[in-house]
């Protein structure tokens, strides 16, 4: 009798044990991917916030959600789908998982190796993963990398896109004579215009302040569905990054260019003014009265651009979440 309750206490124990393991695994990587947006994302990766607040705000996020995301695996995924037959359809799933679906699909495919019809449609269930433990430490270090590449696309994208910004403010500084006036700016690691730190704050204010939800909320949103598209541990890096950054760059330069072409021109027409003031009056002195000018009409006129730069960045930043979140979770 002993003997028996002996096992049945040692059996008990190791299911309890793994049971911890596989939950502590769980959490460890959830965090990992939530860290690689705390470490480059906007707003999160400033250097005002210290960096143990900023683990500590990674260990708090990935313990509130772990048991959220272990309890409810494929649960949320069954809300869409509307027809109640237990089956998803490609018109019934949202955009993000349009590349899970289409990986599935694949897959159930092969599996018939041709001998059933072509199935178009995924078990509900399907879209859960159950997590298992890396068995070895080759297969953790690549869950490590994987799981923190996806945080940190995500923050890479969004701040890439604002770097605009800072490109818009050295063009209008250098147009209004303001370059020698540089700062630091401690987020880049290096120097800042005067109005190019001016516009990284005022990004980071729109952020903060958009509507209906707040930028960094829609980060975090956008990072948190990517569990139902690529479940913990399943995580793996898409095959054409260099696509996505390559439309990064140039929506952060169309950025630039908007913002800064009113203040461009302006100084154009200023500089062809003075031009020809010089050639009809030429006892004005250029240098004295041009800088004053300039000065005066940049202003002016960059004081007009300050709404309009804000209500771009808010009406941008949610297409760029949505595009860099389709992107690594299109399963390509």
């Amino acid at each position: 009798m002993d003997a028996f309750i002996g096992e049945v206490s040692e059996f008990w124990t190791r299911q309890l044990l793994d049971a911890a393991v596989q939950h502590f695994y769980m959490f460890i990587l959830i965090a990992i991917r939530l860290s690689g947006l705390f470490a480059v994302g906007p707003i999160f990766s400033q250097t005002a916030i210290p960096i143990n607040i900023r683990v500590l705000l990674v260990l708090t996020l990935g313990f509130v959600i772990t048991p959220v995301i272990q309890q409810g695996a494929g649960k949320s995924v069954a809300q869409y789908d509307s027809n109640h037959d237990e089956f998803l359809s490609e018109a019934e799933v949202p955009e993000f998982l349009q590349g899970r679906f289409r990986h599935l699909v694949g897959l159930q495919n092969e599996t018939d190796n041709g001998m059933a019809a072509r199935r178009d449609v995924v078990a509900v269930p399907a879209f859960s993963s159950l997590f298992v433990a890396p068995a070895t430490l080759t297969e953790l270090v690549r869950d490590i990398v994987a799981e923190f590449s996806l945080g940190f696309l995500l923050g890479l994208g969004v701040t890439v896109f604002l770097s605009g910004l800072q490109l818009a403010g050295q063009l209008i500084d250098q147009q209004l004579g303001l370059e020698f006036g540089s700062v630091v700016n401690p987020d880049l690691q290096g120097g800042a215009s005067i109005t190019s730190q001016s516009f990284f704050l005022l990004g980071g204010v729109c952020l903060l302040v958009m509507a209906p939800l707040n930028g960094h909320l829609m980060m975090l949103s956008a990072l948190f569905e990517t569990f139902e598209a690529m479940p913990v541990g399943d995580a793996f890096f898409f095959s054409e990054p260099h696509v996505l950054f390559t439309e990064l760059v140039q929506k952060s330069l169309l950025l630039a260019v908007q913002v800064a072409a009113p203040v461009m021109a302006t100084m154009g027409l200023v500089t062809i003014s003075m031009g020809f003031l010089g050639h009809s009056v030429p006892q004005i002195n250029q240098l004295v009265v041009g800088f004053p000018v300039r000065s005066l009409a940049g202003m002016c006129v960059l004081t007009l651009v300050l709404s309009g730069t804000g209500r771009y960045v808010v009406d941008s930043v949610p297409t760029v979440i949505n595009d860099i979140q389709l992107a690594i979770t299109s399963y390509l």
